[in-house]
């Protein structure tokens, strides 16, 4: 019986890895922002800045609002940025480090 088991077993680990397809050359495999997803799926449009700390997501609504698009992913609220990518609220300080 337990010969049985283990045979079976065996068989169906080589049948999964046989029908395993690897990818093609020279195509990778990406994951989706959830930020980039979670702003689109609220109807906004993800539109990527260059800052004086690198790039950052805005998530840009047809009514005029662009949010922070990770605080609107994290915290369910629109954060503006100035035009150097920092939170308005803390204007000339740097925001806290987490």
């Amino acid at each position: 019986m337990l010969v049985r088991l283990l045979c079976g077993c065996a068989l169906g680990i080589g049948a999964a890895a046989a029908l395993a397809q690897p990818l093609p050359p020279n195509q990778a495999t990406t994951l989706a922002n959830p930020a980039s997803v979670n702003c689109e799926k609220l109807g906004g449009k993800v539109v990527i800045h260059d800052g004086p700390r690198g790039q950052y997501g805005i998530c840009a609504f047809r009514d005029g609002r662009e949010c922070e698009e990770w605080a609107l992913y994290r915290d369910d609220r629109c954060v503006l940025l100035d035009a150097h990518g920092w939170p308005i609220a803390q204007h000339g300080r740097k925001p806290e480090s987490k």
